[in-house]
């Protein structure tokens, strides 16, 4: 898939695909504000979706959680894949998938949390030393593989 680069703002040359692993923050802000229109309005769509439904890197990823952690004042701390039969967690939730708008969702603006998030997101998808080059970032999520189906019909 080709990627439109932004030709303005903070991540002024850089691709959506880019901006939400380097800050995923200001990605989930910018869609709820509208900040993008015409092409990179419907690939911020795309990207959302993609990004809120990462499947986990494990062979059965089925019988894996994603284990968000969180400070009791709601500041993310991580997350780590878990078995899903074992005991969850205090400060935590589980999803059978990743989300990178976790952050967002549990406190808005936690620049640290989103530090962390990267962190982990880096180690276990692209591997421990590896940089999370344009390059990586777009052949990410270009490759339907790496994201789950989610349903689309209206929950009963």
């Amino acid at each position: 898939m080709h990627w439109t680069t932004l030709n303005f703002g903070t991540h002024e040359g850089k691709s959506l695909p880019q901006i939400v692993i380097s800050d995923p923050d200001w990605f989930f802000w910018a869609v709820a504000r509208g900040v993008f229109t015409g092409t990179l309005a419907a690939e911020a769509e795309d990207l959302v979706k993609m990004a809120t439904a990462i499947k986990i890197p494990k062979p059965h990823s089925k019988r894996w959680r994603v284990e968000y952690r969180y400070e009791d004042t709601g500041s993310f701390l991580g997350f780590e894949f878990v078995r899903a039969n074992s005991h969850c967690g205090h400060h935590s939730t589980r999803l059978p998938h990743l989300d990178l708008s976790c952050v967002r969702r549990g406190k808005a603006y936690d620049k640290k949390g989103c530090r962390y998030l990267l962190r982990d997101f880096r180690r276990r998808y692209f591997g421990k030393s590896a940089s999370a080059t344009k390059r990586r970032c777009e052949e990410f999520f270009s490759n339907p593989k790496n994201f789950v189906r989610r349903s689309t019909r209206p929950a009963e």
